[in-house]
């Protein structure tokens, strides 16, 4: 894996490589959760056809399904 310095492409160490990936594997939980939410339509419009109780299970449903790390 290469990064950028002063312009130039230069190899990354094993460490900052690892280091990348670490800090990648932290944000996947909310990637996974913002790509799984409905359009916020959609959550307003089953909230208002079936009530807040249902709005919030299928809430919990994506955040129990992808934990904060």
């Amino acid at each position: 894996m290469d990064k950028m310095v002063n312009g130039s492409l230069v190899k990354m160490t094993d460490e900052e490589v690892a280091e990348f990936n670490a800090r990648q594997n932290q944000n996947d939980w909310l990637h996974n959760r913002v790509v799984s939410y409905p359009p916020i339509s959609e959550q307003l419009d089953k909230i208002y056809h079936e009530g807040l109780d249902a709005w919030k299970s299928d809430i919990k449903a994506i955040k129990d399904a992808y934990p904060k790390s």
